[in-house]
């Protein structure tokens, strides 16, 4: 592989398709209209442009956000951030320092660093976190492996034996069930999807039955339904979605139908928690496209108002755990755009003008 074909290849899907609270299941619904809750939630936003983490506001009777104090910094390029289901402490990935930075978060939702960045493998851009929130995993897509950390308190982090545990090529995207058993990766050069199963008590991986995955061109990211029940791929490269059925063994099956046709250069797939709708961040056609999702098969149908328009370049999107109220990250625009969710039909409604970030937002997390 040539140095440009390298370069190509880690930028090309670096962009974690799930937000972890997503992939956790952590997600619930409700009406935007009759029951829209009221009071403050938060926001979290790494920035590459200044290596910063910010905090912001988030208005749960509208959606809109305001900053909330100032930004902490990170490593190096930082790529994605997940916090704990507890939400008492956030985790970075730092694409080009090869590390984790953590974070304690306050009473009032500022984040306060904790000393000293956790090495990770070459490359970190993916993370979940089991519903438990005992274990960290991360995809190091330069070395090809996951490695996976035990979770104390204070933010710390702890290497479990046997991490790194070997991935496919280039790993890029991670979600975890929410029984937290089961771990999917997206491996975005062999253009596949593998499964491993999750020890409860050390957090060690071991693959699941059967050859990987095939998924489509360049995959780019994967979320899991709130059930468990179905699994959905990214596919940047091929402009799709790859759907499978998740078996008892941790196994994939194609779902009738797939791939489904998405816009230009899709990333970033986030199911809600009622596991009605599917959401993706196409970056090159710079709209979000949304799909509603059967229940019984998990084919994939568009929604009768089938995308909306974004920011330049959306890399990342996340929905608030209330689940009234989807965000984008625009990598290109230095901004956030955030919707409302008609929690019947799954069409997004614009929550006023974006809203100004630092530079090249990457990675939103929620709570």
């Amino acid at each position: 592989m040539n140095s440009e074909e390298k370069e190509m290849r880690m930028k090309s899907g670096s962009w974690v398709g799930f937000l972890i609270l997503v992939g956790l299941g952590l997600l619930t619904s409700c009406s935007t209209k009759s029951s829209t809750p009221s009071g403050t939630g938060a926001l979290f936003v790494t920035t590459q442009g200044d290596a910063l983490v910010s905090p912001f506001s988030v208005d749960l009777s509208k959606g809109s956000i305001t900053a909330n104090g100032t930004g902490v910094a990170t490593g190096v390029t930082p790529s994605a951030i997940v916090l704990t289901p507890s939400g008492d402490a956030a985790f970075v990935a730092n694409r080009d320092s090869n590390d984790i930075s953590r974070y304690t978060v306050k009473s009032d939702n500022t984040l306060l660093a904790v000393s000293g960045n956790t090495p990770a493998g070459v490359t970190p851009v993916s993370m979940a976190i089991d519903s438990a929130g005992h274990f960290l995993f991360v995809a190091n897509r330069g070395s090809d492996d996951i490695s996976v950390f035990s979770i104390s308190s204070g933010a710390g982090l702890t290497e479990i034996p046997g991490s790194p545990f070997p991935a496919a090529a280039s790993p890029v995207s991670l979600a975890i069930t929410p029984s937290g058993s089961l771990l999917y990766v997206a491996n975005n050069v062999s253009g596949t999807v593998s499964g491993y199963s999750v020890n409860s008590t050390s957090g060690a991986l071991s693959s699941v039955p059967g050859p990987l995955f095939t998924a489509g061109t360049t995959p780019s990211g994967v979320a899991v339904t709130p059930d468990g029940k179905f699994l959905y791929a990214t596919n940047s490269g091929s402009n799709n979605v790859s759907a499978f059925a998740v078996n008892s063994d941790g196994s994939l099956t194609p779902i009738s139908g797939s791939p489904f046709s998405a816009g230009v250069g899709p990333l970033s797939p986030a199911v809600d928690h009622s596991g009605k709708f599917l959401y993706v961040a196409d970056q090159q056609s710079n709209q979000v496209s949304g799909f509603s999702i059967s229940s019984s098969t998990g084919i994939l149908t568009a929604l009768s108002t089938p995308s909306i328009s974004t920011g330049v370049s959306p890399v990342w999107l996340a929905i608030h755990p209330g689940g009234q109220f989807l965000y984008v990250a625009n990598n290109g625009a230095a901004s956030i755009s955030a919707y409302t969710i008609n929690t019947t039909s799954g069409v997004l409604g614009v929550v006023g003008s974006s809203f100004t970030t630092g530079g090249q937002p990457s990675a939103l997390a929620l709570k």
